[in-house]
């Protein structure tokens, strides 16, 4: 009985900590077409997005792809995993941005595609990821 009711408690926390995260992922063409780019949160507030922010990751991809990329990307925290490591929310678009930010490829897409990689990150990863497009990457915790 205890632990449902902790188990409980600890599910309600986690949830109240995601209320910054959006309830849609928008492609990067939609985004970039839109004056004041934005998406809505869990507590219904506008998360804004930064124009340069957008512009910068649109650099790494050709305008073809940019309809298949979603964002915000979301990094989750994940209690289930090792102390510092994050998990890249999204498909193989959304990790390549990610590996292109912090620095861990500088290959094309089709060729990053063509390879199977983990979507895990570093905690100092991520931070560097977030200082990079403050407005596109969302840290979340599970």
């Amino acid at each position: 009985m205890a632990d449902k009711i902790l188990d409980l408690i600890w599910s309600l926390d986690i949830e109240k900590m995601n209320d910054h995260l959006p309830t849609e992922r928008r492609s990067l063409k939609d985004l970039l077409e839109e004056e004041n780019p934005h998406v809505m949160t869990k507590n219904n507030q506008k998360h804004r997005i930064k124009k340069k922010d957008l512009e910068l990751i649109s650099k790494f991809l050709s305008d073809n792809e940019w309809e298949r990329v979603k964002l915000p990307i979301i990094l989750l925290r994940r209690t289930s995993l090792a102390k510092g490591i994050y998990s890249v929310s999204g498909g193989k678009r959304e990790l390549y941005i990610i590996h292109r930010l912090i620095g861990r490829t500088e290959e094309d897409l089709n060729l990053f595609l063509l390879d199977d990689h983990q979507p895990y990150i570093w905690k100092p990863e991520a931070f560097t990821a977030v200082k990079k497009v403050t407005s596109l990457v969302i840290i979340g915790y599970t």
